[in-house]
């Protein structure tokens, strides 16, 4: 009997431990919620830098992920959506490289709401190698809220070159028709213009972009000193009857005349002598607004930077092509990579250019660019040659050198000692 008693005091002190043991834990969790133990790690300058470029490549393959099947053979280099074929769903369309050929492509995926999926339904060679130079986007280019298909670049022969595509369903087919194509040695732009409040609505249709393509007078006799001088810039407008951009008018632009033995010197097939040329602070001559605009080119650096009133945009200087009489130039802003411009420069004079600047087809570009014009050279010496100065005379470093020397300005109220 009395061990029996003592099995039972022995069981209760047991339970009575759990008990406590059990209302502690209970009281301890009730009193510190949710909270987890966590590391923190000492952040360094260079361990942030790191990790924001890490985000940014996150985000970078995020937005560069195709949704269209691709072949082993091909490599994405970037994707674009837009709704190609106006069922108010988004499609997609990458860039790629393909093995064995320089030239990027084009694949056009339509979204099949059938089967949750993307179909390949276009592939389109653009004959574009240089990657840099390469830029295509969505843009309602006729005005009917379709979205066309825009890309340019340059050729491996320095031509540029820019084609507008629309997508087309025809019953059970789906039709990729060229609308527009367009090839120079100078510039080509589409020159958006503004449109009505009803359009925006989508109330009623706007009116087309027209598309300006720059380029020389081939026309003209080899032997003549204007040869490449001269300029044509041809109006190309959406033409409903014939479903795509015809030629509108052409107008002639006479370059300025230079001299025969000058224009080789700067012009002798080499971008680096172009280049040389270019390098320095240019000027516009004729500003619309109360300050001047400058353009600094540095080719060393590779660098280009706009100056206008206290703003200064910095561009990298990334691609370079002669064309018959000037430069054809990318560039990309060094803060938001996005931003692409391209300039179409014209040898005008020994030190003076004649600078078209057109951004990329996803901006709007009106048709006064604040920055075209004719820009002049800020230097004292001739672009080649060395400087000469002038000899002077040891009776005039006498006087202006002697320490009792006194020196007065133009009002006779104030004496500088000279130096």
């Amino acid at each position: 009997m009395k061990k029996n008693k003592t099995v039972i005091i022995v069981f209760s002190c047991i339970a009575v431990i759990l008990f406590c043991v059990l209302f502690v834990r209970l009281i301890f969790f009730k009193n510190t919620g949710e909270v987890r133990p966590k590391i923190i790690n000492p952040i360094t300058k260079t361990d942030s830098l790191t990790d924001q470029n890490d985000s940014d490549s996150v985000s970078d393959s995020a937005m560069q992920t195709s949704f269209i099947p691709l072949l082993p053979t091909e490599t994405l280099m970037s994707t674009l959506t837009l709704d190609f074929d106006g069922d108010n769903l988004d499609d997609q369309v990458v860039a790629v490289h393909k093995a064995g050929s320089p030239f990027l492509f084009l694949i056009v995926g339509l979204y099949n709401a059938d089967t949750n999926a993307y179909d390949r339904v276009a592939e389109i060679s653009t004959e574009i190698s240089k990657g840099k130079t390469f830029s295509y986007n969505a843009l309602d280019v006729i005005g009917d809220h379709r979205t066309a298909l825009v890309y340019q670049g340059m050729k491996s022969d320095g031509n540029s070159v820019m084609r507008i595509y629309i997508c087309r369903r025809r019953r059970d087919t789906v039709e990729i028709s060229n609308i527009g194509d367009f090839v120079s040695d100078g510039t080509i732009f589409i020159l958006q213009t503004d449109r009505s409040e009803s359009y925006a609505l989508s109330q009623t249709n706007g009116e087309s972009f027209s598309v300006w393509v720059y380029s020389s007078d081939k026309t003209e006799d080899s032997n003549s000193k204007m040869t490449g001088i001269n300029q044509l810039q041809t109006e190309y407008v959406w033409n409903p009857d014939e479903q795509k951009y015809v030629q509108s008018r052409q107008l002639k632009v006479n370059g300025s005349r230079i001299a025969a033995r000058e224009l080789a010197r700067i012009q002798n097939g080499t971008v680096e002598t172009f280049a040389q040329f270019l390098n320095g602070l240019w000027y516009k001559m004729t500003n619309t607004g109360t300050s001047p605009r400058y353009i600094y080119f540095n080719y060393f650096d590779k660098e280009i930077i706009f100056l206008s009133d206290d703003t200064e945009g910095v561009y990298s200087w990334e691609d370079s092509n002669l064309r018959r009489s000037g430069i054809y130039l990318t560039v990309i802003n060094t803060v938001i990579s996005s931003m692409k411009r391209r300039f179409d420069i014209m040898l005008s004079g020994v030190n003076e250019v004649y600078i078209h600047v057109h951004d990329d087809v996803g901006m709007v570009i009106k048709e006064s660019n604040q920055w075209d014009g004719t820009y002049k050279k800020m230097s004292f010496q001739s672009t080649f040659g060395e400087v000469k100065v002038p000899e002077v005379s040891d009776d005039y470093k006498k006087v202006l050198l002697a320490e009792n020397s006194t020196w007065k300005d133009e009002d006779e109220n104030r004496n500088y000692n000279a130096i």
